[in-house]
């Protein structure tokens, strides 16, 4: 009996644990997601560049222009790999256009209750590393990227991978 109730509140506090690591942290989509939220929101041909970053206002109903996301993550961190993140790694996205409701229908996933959707197209883990020797920033940038975003208080964060 007293085994059970240890198992029993050790599984409660994983759970709890779990549900308030998943608020604050980031969702990965995975490639089908991916797929559905890029048919979603770009009637564009040509295959999205990555890694890349994208804002969408849930107000508004419209992804950050280049130059806003820039300014909104400029707040977020002050090391000189976050600029180079910013620089590379933000997308032009005024092409994108959608409403709340037919993202959420294409993406269900995704949470509209903070004020910005902030999606991280990443590469998976194995491709990180192999390109790791032509950029050697690489690794550290995706990491810093996924630290930053996993601690917005304003926006609900997700990632390909």
């Amino acid at each position: 009996m007293h085994n059970k109730c240890i198992a029993f509140v050790l599984f409660g506090i994983v759970a709890i644990t779990s549900c308030f690591a998943n608020a604050a942290g980031i969702t990965p989509l995975g490639n089908h997601l991916k797929g559905a939220l890029y048919s979603e929101v770009s009637n564009q041909t040509v295959k999205p560049q990555f890694p890349a970053l994208y804002i969408y206002d849930v107000k508004t109903e419209q992804f950050l222009s280049k130059q806003d996301a820039e300014s909104y993550l400029s707040t977020l961190n002050d090391q000189p790999l976050w600029t180079e993140v910013m620089q590379q790694w933000v997308k032009d996205s005024s092409h994108f256009s959608t409403t709340n409701k037919a993202f959420k229908q294409a993406v269900p996933t995704l949470d509209f209750t903070q004020e910005y959707i902030v999606f991280f197209d990443n590469l998976p883990e194995p491709m990180l590393e192999q390109f790791a020797a032509m950029d050697p920033n690489l690794v550290a940038r995706d990491s810093l990227v996924k630290s930053v975003l996993a601690q917005l208080d304003n926006a609900n964060s997700y990632t390909t991978y």
